[in-house]
């Protein structure tokens, strides 16, 4: 992975022309996951890792009825987009961190659900791996982590390639992630409950859920 990084301001204030179709069918996939593997979440409490200014939170809400939800994140523009668009939102604790840096959580603190959406291929190996053990430090045992990542298939490579060469490739420090480098990190810290790859977005999209360990 090169030293330039991704201008997260910039990709907050104009997201991408499909952006908000490709956020629609991960909101699907998500709320999918979810109800499979959790059902209700009436008195439960969601943390988002990476979310900022967070396209998922109006559908989790609206569906699942969550009792609190947290987001983490480090970048201020991102988080103060949120709180623009959602003033009144008392449910929702707003954390300006790294989460490589996230000290664990005492168990009083920890959350029944904690998912994110294109973060941990952001970084190189030992920072994914620590933003990966971030999910489950922070989730009680018994809990869900839910990851969505890049992953390498081929049409990725052509769809990336493509982009980069028009010059409209927005993520430099993308590094698309092989589902089996996800699963290593998560089965030492919990059970696997499936893995799979979303095709439908073009750029494809890795999922793994995993139940905590006691």
């Amino acid at each position: 992975m090169g030293s330039l990084k991704t201008d997260w301001n910039a990709y907050y204030s104009r997201p991408g022309l499909f952006t908000g179709i490709t956020r629609k069918i991960t909101t699907k996939k998500l709320q999918r996951c979810i109800s499979m593997y959790r059902g209700s979440l009436e008195s439960a409490q969601v943390l988002e890792l990476g979310g900022a200014s967070s396209c998922f939170y109006d559908d989790v809400r609206d569906r699942f009825r969550p009792a609190r939800y947290v987001i983490v994140d480090d970048n201020r523009a991102g988080l103060d987009l949120f709180t623009r668009r959602h003033p009144d939102a008392a449910d929702v604790e707003l954390l300006e961190r790294d989460v490589r840096d996230m000290p664990p959580p005492d168990p009083e603190s920890q959350v029944d659900i904690c998912f994110s959406v294109g973060l941990i291929e952001h970084f190189d190996e030992s920072g994914t791996r620590a933003a990966i053990r971030a999910h489950f430090d922070a989730v009680r045992p018994g809990g869900l982590v839910i990851l969505f990542f890049p992953t390498p298939t081929w049409l990725y490579r052509v769809v990336r390639r493509a982009a980069e060469w028009l010059g409209v490739w927005d993520f430099p420090d993308e590094r698309p992630l092989r589902v089996g480098e996800v699963l290593a990190e998560g089965e030492r810290h919990g059970r696997i409950l499936f893995h799979g790859v979303n095709w439908w977005i073009v750029l494809t999209q890795g999922i793994v859920v995993a139940e905590v360990a006691p």
